[in-house]
């Protein structure tokens, strides 16, 4: 539960930082935690989202830092989708911004 501790502040971090879709989404680190984020809020409540990505820990953070592009990633069915994928494209930038 650190890790979503720490990842949730960086979500609030990274959601004042800059632009941040109207959408929500639901992030889903299988066996790690759920954060759902919008652009106000980061909670660690498993609530509905517009869109969920489930993805592993290890994954999410080659693709925070660059290392797995997240089409590629999506390809192989290392990230899934429910809900619109372009929702969770607007949200990219978002996501990579929490690696500062």
């Amino acid at each position: 539960m650190e890790y979503m501790n720490q990842l949730a502040e960086k979500f609030n971090v990274a959601i004042t930082s800059g632009p941040v879709p109207d959408k929500s989404i639901k992030l889903n680190l299988k066996d790690t935690g759920v954060l759902v984020v919008n652009s106000s809020s980061v909670t660690h409540d498993d609530a509905a989202a517009d869109t969920t990505i489930t993805i592993s820990r290890k994954d999410f953070e080659s693709l925070v830092a660059g290392k797995l592009s997240a089409p590629v990633a999506f390809m192989q069915g290392k990230i899934k989708i429910q809900g619109d994928p372009g929702v969770a494209l607007q949200w990219l930038p978002v996501i990579q911004r929490t690696q500062a």
